[in-house]
C-alpha cells in the first residue's frame, strides 16, 4: 500500500544502486511480518524501472503454486532463464555453458549457481545498470531425494550451499553489477551462512525496526480498509483503528487477517465482529511474538465451528473441518473444491461451505473445478500443527493418513480403466487434448499416492489395501502417467512406497 514501509523501500533502492554496497540484502523476520510484501513491492519497481534490470524472482511457497515452488533446485534455473529472455548477451553466455555441460542441471547447487548465473554473468560485467534477482521466503523451500522424498534435512543443506555460492559473488577481482535480494524466517540452517554476516550481505532484520514506525504502517493499512465505503467509515472510530494497530504488535498478518475476518460478513456483521475481536484481545497483549497471529486463527476457527445444532453436531462439525484442513495443509500441489472433496470423501457442497467458513485464512476459487485452494499464509499451517489448541491441533500424520487412503481409493473407481482417452487404436500417439478426460483427482491420486503412503503414520496398514486397489488398476496407472507426459516418475514412486510398505510385486 503506498505510504508504508517507506524507510525500508528507501533503504533497498539506495542499497540497489549502491555499487559499493554487499550484493546481497537479507531481510529476516518472522511469518507475518510483511516479508513477501516487500518482495513483491520491490519487484513490481524494478520492472518499471529504466534504470534497472529485474533479472528474475522466485517467490517459495509452502502453501501455493506447484510443486516446484518448494523445491530449492528450482531457484537458480528459474531466475538464468528468466534473465535469458531479457538480455541477448546473458542469453548467449549461458547457452554456451549450457553447450560445454549439458548436464549441469543434475549437479550440485553450487555448481548450478557457478554456471548458470556467475559465468554468464561475467558477459554483463561492463554494464552500468544493475541486475536485480529476488528470492522470497527461501525457509520455505523444501527438497527431495533421489527418490523423490520429501527431505528437509537436505533441503536446508542444499539452501545453505546456495547462499554460500551467492556471497561468492562478492569477490573483489570480478565484482558483477548484480544484486540478490533475499527474504526468509531467521532460521538455522540461513543464519549460520555468511549471508547473516554484514561483512558479506546488508541485513535487515524486521523485528529490529522502530515499532512506532511498524504500528503507523499497520494504522494506515487499517484505516484505508476501513474507510473504503461511506457505511464502513460511520461504524469504526479512530480509537478503533488504534486499538487494532496496537494489538496487532508489529505483525502485518494480524491486521490483513483480522479485516479479513471482520469485512467477510458484509457490513451489516463488520462492526459486530469487529469489537469482538477487540473486546477478546483488548486485555491480552501478546508476550511472544506469534500470540497475536495465535489469538486471531483460534477465534476463527471458534466462529467457523458454530453451529446452532446440539453439541454432538458441533464435534461432527469441527471433525469434519480439521479432517479438510490436514488433507489441505499436506497437500502436494494446489486442489480444486471437487478434488479435494473426491480426495476426502466428502461432497462438494459440504466442502465449500467448511471452507467458505474460512475464508479469512483459506482462499477459494470460485468455481469448484479450479485448482487454487490454499492457505493466505504459511503461519496458519504452521498454528495448526503446533500452537493451536489440543481441540484444534492437526498432526501431519492425519493429512497424509486421509491423503494416502484418498488417493487409492480415488484410483479404484471405474473411471481408471482401459483406454480411458478414447483413443480409436492403441497404435496412436495421446494427443494433448486427450487429458481432459482425466479427473484432476485423478491426476493428484495417481502422482502422489505412494508420497502419502511414505508419510502416513502406518504405512504398513495398506499393505492389504495396495493389494486390493492399485495392483488391478496397475497398467492403468501407468497409461495415465503416459498421458500425462510422466511415465519417468513410475519407477521413482514405486521405490518409494516399496520403502514403506510390503509390496507384492
Amino acid at each position: 500500500m503506498d505510504g508504508t514501509r517507506v524507510r525500508v523501500l528507501r533503504d533497498i533502492d539506495k542499497w540497489i544502486m549502491d555499487q559499493t554496497a554487499p550484493q546481497i540484502f537479507w531481510i529476516a523476520g518472522m511469518a507475518g511480518t510483511g516479508k513477501s510484501a516487500i518482495a513483491w513491492t520491490v519487484c513490481s519497481r524494478a520492472r518499471d524501472d529504466p534504470g534497472l534490470v529485474l533479472g528474475g524472482s522466485f517467490f517459495c511457497s509452502r502453501s501455493a503454486g506447484s510443486v516446484a515452488q518448494r523445491n530449492v533446485r528450482c531457484v537458480v534455473p528459474t531466475m538464468a532463464q528468466l534473465l535469458a529472455r531479457q538480455s541477448q548477451k546473458f542469453s548467449a553466455a549461458l547457452a554456451d555453458e549450457l553447450a560445454r555441460d549439458p548436464d549441469v542441471l543434475h549437479k550440485q547447487i553450487t555448481a548450478q549457481v557457478k554456471q548458470l548465473l556467475y559465468k554468464p554473468l561475467l558477459s554483463l560485467k561492463d554494464s552500468r545498470v544493475p541486475v536485480l534477482f529476488v528470492i522470497d521466503a527461501l525457509d520455505e523451500c523444501g527438497g527431495q531425494t533421489s527418490a523423490g522424498e520429501s527431505d528437509d534435512t537436505e533441503s536446508h543443506r542444499i539452501v545453505s550451499e546456495m547462499l554460500e555460492a551467492l556471497v561468492a559473488f562478492s569477490s573483489p577481482s570480478d565484482k558483477l553489477p548484480v544484486k540478490f535480494l533475499v527474504t526468509s524466517r531467521p532460521e538455522t540452517h540461513i543464519r549460520d551462512t555468511p549471508v547473516s554476516d554484514e561483512a558479506f550481505s546488508t541485513v535487515l532484520r524486521l523485528h529490529t525496526i522502530n515499532k512506532e514506525q511498524v504500528t503507523a504502517d499497520i494504522r494506515l493499512y487499517i484505516s484505508k480498509r476501513l474507510s473504503s465505503s461511506p457505511q464502513l467509515r460511520a461504524r469504526f472510530t479512530g480509537d478503533d483503528v488504534d486499538l487494532l494497530a496496537r494489538l496487532c504488535d508489529g505483525l502485518f498478518i494480524v491486521a490483513a487477517t483480522a479485516l479479513q475476518h471482520a469485512l467477510g460478513a458484509g457490513i451489516d456483521a463488520a462492526a459486530v465482529r469487529f469489537k469482538t475481536l477487540l473486546n477478546s484481545t483488548r486485555d491480552g497483549l501478546s508476550t511472544g511474538a506469534a500470540a497475536p497471529l495465535d489469538r486471531m486463527y483460534t477465534m476463527i476457527l471458534m466462529s467457523a465451528t458454530l453451529v446452532d445444532e446440539l453439541e454432538a453436531t458441533k464435534a461432527t462439525e469441527r471433525s469434519s473441518m480439521l479432517r479438510l484442513l490436514a488433507s489441505l495443509l499436506c497437500a502436494r500441489m494446489m486442489l480444486s473444491v471437487t478434488a479435494l472433496a473426491d480426495l476426502t470423501d466428502q461432497p462438494i457442497e459440504c466442502v465449500r461451505a467448511s471452507l467458505s467458513r474460512l475464508h479469512a485464512v483459506i482462499y477459494v476459487p470460485d468455481d469448484d473445478d479450479e485448482p487454487g485452494v490454499r492457505t493466505l499464509h504459511a503461519s496458519f499451517g504452521d498454528y495448526m500443527f503446533g500452537r493451536a489448541p489440543s481441540h484444534y491441533r492437526i498432526s501431519n500424520f492425519l493429512g497424509h493418513n486421509i491423503l494416502a487412503r484418498g488417493c487409492l481409493q480415488r484410483m479404484k473407481r471405474a473411471d481408471l480403466c482401459f483406454n480411458m482417452t478414447r483413443n480409436q487404436s492403441s497404435f496412436a500417439v495421446n494427443a494433448p487434448t486427450t487429458t481432459h478426460y482425466i479427473a484432476s483427482s485423478l491426476v493428484y491420486a495417481c502422482l502422489h499416492w505412494a508420497h502419502h503412503i511414505a508419510a502416513a503414520s502406518t504405512p504398513s496398514e495398506l499393505d492389504l489395501y495396495i493389494e486390493k486397489v492399485f495392483w488391478p488398476k496397475f497398467l492403468f496407472w501407468l497409461e495415465v502417467l503416459s498421458v500425462l507426459g510422466k511415465l519417468g516418475v513410475a519407477s521413482g514412486l514405486l521405490r518409494i512406497a516399496e520403502s514403506t510398505v510390503s509390496l507384492i510385486l
